[in-house]
């Protein structure tokens, strides 16, 4: 989904289906770039698509993953917003967050799968019961 060269990803994915995938899961959609890209692969893809889904838990965690991970791209934006935060209230914005991400993707995938940060099985089974209790179920 954050791939600079989108072209090729999305030529990669149409050989798998063309040799059999069904479903195909994305990278995490943390950025404006990721969101354009997963609507395209939702417009020229014949399979399911189920996006990525990751709660973001700190500034450092939010630091890590846009100058350390390849293939994560976040919006610009994200880190400050944890700037100051403690646990309780960072995980807060996670949820937020990841429900925004939810709500942003809902009309270009099949699903969602939701990454488990730092085994906070307590945030992702928050975010699983927030979703499921609003319209996004």
């Amino acid at each position: 989904m954050n791939a600079r060269n989108f072209d090729i990803q999305l030529r990669l994915a149409k050989e798998k289906i063309a040799n059999g995938v069904q479903v195909l899961l994305t990278q995490p959609v943390l950025s404006e770039r990721g969101l354009e890209n997963l609507k395209r692969a939702h417009e020229e893809l014949d399979c399911r698509i189920l996006a990525g889904i990751f709660p973001v838990v700190s500034e450092r965690n939010a630091l890590y993953l846009q100058n350390e991970v390849s293939g994560i791209e976040l919006d610009e934006r994200i880190p400050g917003l944890y700037a100051g935060l403690n646990r309780e209230e960072a995980e807060d914005l996670a949820l937020r967050l990841s429900l925004d991400v939810m709500r942003a993707v809902d009309a270009y995938c099949d699903g969602w799968y939701i990454m488990m940060p730092f085994r906070r099985t307590q945030l992702v089974a928050r975010i699983m019961g927030t979703a499921t209790d609003t319209d996004m179920a």
